[in-house]
């Protein structure tokens, strides 16, 4: 499969390297050692608040970099830009006690429950 990065979105293209270089490992590992990896709804439950608190780290920190990145003309300065900010969302995960599987799942479930979703939305409300 090949991905024509010039049609994607700065957005998609920094969590799409994100994906490759912090996720994909880890999900390969894991699949390796035999864990399940089953999406509970009370895993984001009990995270809640500090999925929240990265989340809204991961934002900033994507929204810091976009502009860099879609300014840089250099490929090898657009790969500087991207692991920076990949290695500052991981830190800002794993900061909050959460593992980047974790979050992803988190993630995933917020997504796929409304009702959790509506949680999720007042807890980033209230956050600072």
């Amino acid at each position: 499969m090949t991905i024509n990065l010039k049609n994607l979105s700065i957005f998609q293209v920094v969590m799409l390297s994100f994906i490759l270089s912090v996720l994909m490992p880890l999900a390969t590992s894991n699949a390796l050692e035999g864990e399940p990896a089953p999406l509970t709804k009370e895993l984001a439950e009990e995270n809640l608040e500090p999925f929240a608190g990265a989340y809204k780290e991961v934002t900033q920190i994507h929204n810091a970099y976009e502009q860099k990145i879609i300014e840089s003309s250099e490929q090898s300065q657009v790969d500087v830009l991207q692991q920076e900010a990949n290695d500052k969302m991981s830190k800002a995960v794993t900061n909050r006690g959460l593992t980047i599987e974790d979050y992803n799942k988190i993630f995933k479930i917020i997504l796929n429950d409304p009702a959790l979703k509506e949680e999720f939305k007042t807890v980033l409300n209230r956050m600072p």
